[in-house]
């Protein structure tokens, strides 16, 4: 009776809340995992701290990790994966586990589909729809994680993985790499310093998980229209050969039949996985993310490498293949994940606040990036554009964005500095002048923003701080939006006017 009870109550709950309390519940079942499995040797606020930053995909730890116990990695990487999965699935995930059919009611795939499927407007999806959205994230995730853990088995260099076993520390490093989150289990990257190819893979898998769900969604639906088209061509390649051969000869050879045969099977296998694979992004968001994600790589590896290059602690001394890799990685890294190679207390303060501009800017909407999003970004540099022309609607690649994106992309934007500049304030004041005002601030941008870089700040928080930096670190993964529509208890963002008169980007 008290489970029907509650599962009716979870049932009037709007979304937003929903994603806010199963964040919430998850963060607290996180803790006590880690606080039991530590025996005692970790104190509960440091627990804590860890669940969130694990839940968050954050990467910030108050203590080394290679000091836990392997049973907390394993507590941890499931924490990752599950907080990584991303806010539309965790969400499907809290309504299958408790309210037993969320997904089945109507109000909550139309907000599915609002929220990821960008392609549909008010149309609302299938139950089987719902699901297969959800299905497609988790094989995506699943199966490039799976080939990032694999190629760092097979090329990492011996010894790296210290005294955890080399295929759990591939394994480990390839989810932390593809949810962004940051985490080794050797308390850094450092021993893959001076190898170019194990960072360049780890910074691969970065890079997809923070560029998106719907747009790789929307990349798999190309390639799988491109290798549809090849297999056709080799299809009328046999066909041709078998007629030249028919009217030669009069038979056949068997084997020139396999291609057609081939062809029907899966052509229509991928038709059908393609009619059911939805969750894709509009075009003009996949252009956004891909052509803003690589301006602001080539914005930080370029800053980064020219500003380290002659620093006698980071990069002198190095060759300079090596100061590439490590400046790309770091820059990747700088907008979403948080591995590091080095001690950044050593960097030089223009890099720091070329890192923190990538930290706030973050990665793409609906993966596992942090940050205002890249799309926020761009659609706020658009809108500051047309001031000069207020007439003139937003547009980007020659097309009309929506006045409600642009709306939600300024109240993001609004609400994430007047939340960070009240929150810095409190940590000011909490610090009491122990640690300057920089180191504060960068360690504050990085918990908003789900990265986990730090400037040796973590270790020397108190208790107090400690819970206010993983408060920090929930509202920027859930969402401050999600936060606000949460707590003031709207049903979902609002409309500008009836109708949405452009097209839809996905911000916040």
């Amino acid at each position: 009776m008290p489970l029907a009870r509650f599962n009716r109550f979870f049932r009037t709950l709007s979304f937003a809340r929903v994603v806010c309390l199963g964040f919430f519940a998850a963060i607290l079942l996180g803790s006590f995992g880690l606080y039991i499995s530590e025996e005692g040797e970790l104190s509960y606020v440091d627990s804590l701290y860890l669940s969130a930053s694990s839940i968050c995909v954050t990467g910030l730890s108050p203590i080394p990790l290679s000091g836990l116990n392997s049973s907390t990695h394993w507590i941890m990487l499931f924490l990752i994966q599950l907080g990584g999965l991303g806010i539309i699935s965790f969400t499907v995930i809290v309504g299958f586990l408790i309210t037993k059919g969320i997904s089945r009611n109507a109000r909550f795939n139309a907000f599915v589909g609002a929220a990821i499927d960008t392609q549909t407007e008010t149309e609302s999806l299938a139950t089987n729809e719902v699901n297969r959205i959800l299905l497609s994230i988790i094989n995506i995730s699943f199966s490039i994680e799976i080939l990032g853990a694999i190629g760092l088995y097979l090329h990492m260099p011996e010894g790296v993985e210290g005294e955890n076993t080399r295929w759990f520390f591939s394994l480990f490093t390839a989810v932390s790499s593809f949810n962004n989150a940051g985490f080794s289990i050797t308390d850094d990257l450092s021993a893959l310093r001076l190898d170019p190819f194990s960072l360049y893979i780890v910074s691969g898998l970065v890079i997809f998980g923070g560029i998106g769900f719907p747009v790789i969604i929307l990349l798999e639906k190309v390639l799988l229209t491109i290798f549809v088209r090849i297999v056709y061509r080799i299809e009328v390649v046999a066909e041709t050969l078998m007629m030249e051969k028919a009217l030669k000869t009069g038979n056949v050879p068997r084997f020139l039949l396999l291609p057609a045969q081939f062809s029907a099977i899966l052509e229509n296998r991928i038709e059908e996985y393609n009619k059911h694979l939805r969750g894709e992004t509009t075009r003009i968001q996949s252009k956004l993310l891909v052509y803003g994600s690589f301006a602001l790589l080539l914005f930080g590896f370029l800053g980064i490498y020219f500003l380290e290059r002659s620093n006698p602690h980071t990069f002198h001394g190095m060759e300079l293949v090596d100061k590439i890799s490590n400046a790309f990685f770091m820059s990747v890294c700088s907008r979403t994940a948080g591995f590091s190679t080095m001690d950044l207390g050593h960097l030089n303060d223009a890099t720091v606040i070329i890192i923190t501009v990538l930290m706030f800017i973050g990665g793409g909407p609906q993966g596992t990036a942090g940050g205002i999003k890249i799309t926020t970004f761009v659609l706020l540099l658009a809108y500051l554009k047309n001031v000069i022309q207020p007439s003139k609607p937003v547009m980007l690649f020659g097309e009309t964005v929506s006045k409600n994106s642009v709306a939600v992309a300024i109240r993001v934007y609004f609400l994430a500095t007047v939340s960070l500049a009240f929150v810095f304030i409190l940590l000011g004041v909490l610090d009491q002048n122990q640690h300057s005002l920089h180191v504060i601030f960068f360690e504050l941008i990085s918990s908003f923003s789900t990265v986990g870089y730090s400037l040796n700040l973590t270790s020397q928080l108190g208790d107090i701080e400690k819970l206010f930096y993983a408060a920090v670190m929930y509202v920027g993964r859930v969402g401050i939006f999600t936060v606000l529509i949460a707590a003031t208890g709207h049903s979902g963002v609002p409309k500008m006017g009836t109708i949405d008169d452009g097209v839809k980007i996905q911000v916040g």
